[in-house]
């Protein structure tokens, strides 16, 4: 089968490789539409290290060709998104019910060949099915939607708290979705980007504040009576957006710190938490019981996850896609590869 193979730091190549077998409890996908994530482009780029030569990709919607004798779930034909973490289902926190967590697993396209190629193995327990409405394209999108889904699930956003989004990304534009459908008002976006702010209204923001032209602390006290917004999302993943989320949020007011944020804070001062009784909550990928109310908000249209697709690439030319993403993230919302 063909396949886009990572062979080093940039070098990345579409080859012929053996298709994946199957056991009798796992099910052959012919991937459709695959985003490109910021994992990807890490390993892409060599700052993220992984075993090489690796099929990258995680983020799939396809068809299910080829299911093992004891598959029950799924049957050939079926339209489906994978879930792409690896967990192994026996350990204290798996037990607890959070397998994203689980220390002895791992990533499609990380730890094991993702959806970057014809076809990819996946067992039976991580396919779920993809409504008939909804495109393989934005299936591909759904896993984004499914861990911002997750952040939220943190969190507690009541009707009329004040909403405040650093950081217009993709995923920053879905958690202003999620927060105008809680009931959040206003609903505060900020970026340095004015089409994406543009975008956010929407999206459903209330009010924006684009980062170039105003303080974004001054602009969130004016907007919400001079008291800081009750959630604040750090969608950045820096060290600068962190320290200003605690000039955002009210006193007893919480954040969601959903960027990957991978420096240290160098003269970090933590009294802002004590003083203003800070809530600092973190998120890591989703759980498997969050798909299905997920899902349905896309699938009823609740949430348009089109314009999140900004390019398209087909796999011949995913180093197009790649080095789009890596040299020029602020075009970007999602670069979807095609098959």
């Amino acid at each position: 089968m063909k396949a886009a193979v990572l062979i080093a730091p940039f070098d990345i190549r579409i080859e012929e490789v053996d298709k994946p077998k199957i056991g009798s409890k796992e099910v052959l996908v012919r991937p459709m539409a695959t985003a490109i994530c910021g994992t990807d482009v890490h390993m892409y780029n060599g700052s993220l290290k992984v075993k090489l030569p690796l099929i990258m990709g995680h983020e799939t919607a396809g068809d299910v060709v080829e299911v093992g004798k004891d598959v029950r779930r799924v049957k050939v034909g079926d339209r489906v998104v994978i879930y792409p973490i690896i967990f192994c289902g026996a350990c204290h926190i798996c037990n607890m019910g959070r397998v994203y967590l689980c220390p002895n697993g791992g990533l499609m396209g990380r730890e094991v060949d993702g959806a970057y190629a014809e076809y990819v193995s996946v067992s039976e327990h991580l396919l779920y099915e993809l409504p008939e409405n909804v495109s393989y394209k934005e299936g591909a999108i759904v896993e984004l939607l499914w861990t911002v889904f997750h952040g939220h699930t943190r969190i507690k956003i009541s009707p009329g708290d004040s909403v405040a989004v650093l950081g217009l990304g993709a995923s920053g534009l879905l958690h202003v979705a999620l927060a105008k459908i809680s009931g959040a008002d206003p609903v505060i976006a900020i970026s340095r980007s004015e089409w994406k702010l543009n975008l956010a209204k929407k999206f459903g923001a209330d009010t924006i504040i684009c980062a170039r032209e105003f303080d974004p602390v001054q602009g969130v006290l004016e907007a919400t009576d001079g008291l800081g917004a009750d959630v604040v999302v750090e969608s950045v993943g820096a060290t600068q957006t962190f320290l200003q989320s605690m000039k955002l949020v009210k006193p007893g007011g919480t954040i969601l710190q959903f960027g990957i944020c991978t420096q240290p804070i160098n003269n970090y001062n933590a009294y802002p938490i004590y003083f203003k009784e800070i809530n600092i909550i973190g998120t890591r990928a989703m759980s498997p019981s969050e798909f299905e109310p997920m899902i349905k908000l896309v699938a009823s249209k609740r949430i348009d996850v089109k314009p999140l697709i900004t390019h398209e690439f087909p796999i011949e030319k995913i180093k197009d896609g790649l080095e789009l993403v890596d040299k020029r993230p602020g075009e970007v919302l999602r670069a979807i590869i095609t098959y």
